[in-house]
């Protein structure tokens, strides 16, 4: 019998209630102390407890908690993301072991920053010769980091701790799958999803000329176009990857020749001032709004595995307004929209793929190269991959095609590079989004403890949840996306192109 008598339905949604409800708190997380297996005779091991500790309880209290990577137990000074979590990482006793835990170090300094700088003056801890002077906090968590790592690569066991201790959670919640009956309930949404794919695929087959357009086409263009021949991509990346863990990490001065040289001319069908990019900021409201007059594209590089070897990912984040309402009726519509554009270079300094999302993780879609070919389907319990268009090898600048409203990707097409006129848009960092200046001459991340963005959440997130995505349809942090509502797929994961392509023959 399928129904439940009604005093044991009671007695269930008492139990799982709560457990919902856990779903949607904040992800901030209590400090994680050094343990017992530190030296316990070690002064500064014991000081370094109390910096983190005073640091976390700060951090918690304020609610300024940034969640883009993973806190590891035991380990209060290291945090993770996919890529540094992914089975191709070094063992214990692999020669690169030290360079991949110096990585996860960066990573927690580097978080610690934005919540330090985020933190108001009245709850930052006099912990450093009794002074809360911000630049001080940093000096004493990065020294107190590079003392416990020392600890760690010490010793056989710790080393081990750490290895089989990264993990970093999915995005999805599995209680909300298991309560929205999620075998039957995912036969509608793949359904769904499917038909939405297959309208997006027909839009792209219809010639570029012959796009409606609602508005008129407003061109958004780099502000530094500055094309770089492949062959010296090629070199970069192999420069880049002269370290010990063989990833490519390019410094600052080749990275921007990299993210200048791929960055996308977006022509986007503006039809009402929600169509237009700009900068997010909290000037004006405790909401973020998005200031049309700053065109600005947020950068940041992530990394792939493929055919057992890393690749180098440019990723362009832009953000919109909002998406404006269709009717009287929208659930997808609400405060704040975006979009992220990906490419994938390959060994030869070449696009192998690009990809992209909203900033929500919806509507994920590939557009790879001829030298990949799409794997076949994975079957009724995953979502269908959408692959509207495949592109040949080109040597101009991509060109992507927004539609008005709903910001659905259009077309890609490719033009030579000196032909690129519009709006210049400038780039600035992601990290740039987790610390903002506020009206009060305060600080806060774009992002919630939650990884959401406070404001942007969608009506969506009351029919959607069964599939376990939390407040489905609002922006949210990177390292937070899941990007399929069948199944489970999330943007940052490493393994992504291999998951669904492979090089195609040379025949």
């Amino acid at each position: 019998m399928l129904a439940l008598e009604a005093p044991r339905a009671i007695r269930l949604l008492a139990v799982l209630l709560p457990l919902l409800a856990t779903g949607c708190a904040s992800l901030g997380v209590p400090s994680l102390f050094p343990d017992a297996r530190y030296a316990d005779a070690d002064p500064k091991v014991k000081e370094c407890a109390g910096i983190f500790q005073s640091l976390d309880d700060a951090v918690n209290r304020a609610g300024v908690a940034d969640v883009q990577e993973a806190r590891i137990s035991g380990f209060p000074h290291l945090r993770v993301n996919r890529f540094f979590a992914a089975d191709w990482r070094p063992r214990p006793k692999d020669p690169g072991f030290e360079a991949w835990a110096r990585e996860l170090m960066q990573l927690d300094l580097h978080a610690r920053q934005q919540e330090i700088a985020n933190l108001p003056q009245s709850f930052r801890p006099a912990i450093v010769a009794g002074k809360s002077d911000p630049d001080a906090l940093v000096k004493a968590v990065g020294e107190c980091g590079e003392h416990l790592l020392s600890l760690d690569l010490s010793g056989d066991e710790r080393r081990k701790q750490l290895f089989g201790g990264v993990r970093v959670a999915d995005a999805y919640r599995g209680i909300y799958r298991v309560v929205g009956l999620y075998p039957l309930t995912s036969i509608a949404f793949y359904a769904g999803v499917k038909g939405l794919q297959e309208e997006i695929e027909r839009d792209f087959a219809v010639p570029l000329q012959t796009i409606a357009v609602k508005g008129r086409i407003l061109r958004y263009v780099p502000a530094s176009p500055a094309a770089v021949p492949s062959d010296e991509v090629a070199q970069i990346l192999r420069r880049a990857s002269d370290n010990p863990l063989r990833f490519p990490n390019p410094d600052a001065e080749d990275r921007a020749r990299l993210l200048n040289a791929f960055a996308p001319v977006l022509e986007i069908d503006v039809a009402q001032v929600a169509d237009r990019i700009g900068q997010p900021n909290f000037l004006s409201s405790n909401v973020a709004q998005v200031d049309t007059e700053k065109s600005v594209v947020y950068t940041r590089i992530s990394h792939a595995r493929f055919e057992s070897k890393t690749l180098l990912q440019l990723n362009y984040i832009f953000w919109f307004p909002a998406r404006p309402k269709k009717g009287v009726v929208d659930i997808l519509a609400g405060h704040l929209d975006g979009i992220t554009w990906r490419v994938t270079l390959d060994e030869d300094g070449t696009p192998l793929i690009y990809d992209s999302m909203h900033n929500c993780g919806c509507y994920h879609l590939f557009l790879p190269s001829e030298k990949l070919h799409r794997r076949q389907a994975r079957g009724r319990f995953e979502e269908p991959l959408l692959s509207p268009q495949q592109f040949s090898a080109s040597a101009g600048r991509a060109v992507v095609r927004i539609a008005s409203r709903s910001h659905y990707l259009q077309r890609l097409y490719f033009e030579p590079a000196a032909a690129a006129s519009g709006i210049a848009y400038s780039m600035e960092d992601y990290t740039r989004l987790r610390s903002l200046p506020t009206a009060d001459g305060g600080r806060r991340s774009l992002f919630g403890e939650d990884s959401l963005v406070r404001g942007s959440e969608r009506p969506e997130r009351w029919l959607f949840w069964p599939m376990g995505v939390p407040s489905a349809g609002a922006m949210r942090q990177w390292g937070h996306h899941a990007t399929a509502f069948v199944g489970r797929r999330h943007f940052d994961d490493p393994g992504l192109i291999g998951r669904y392509f492979e090089r195609a023959s040379q025949d």
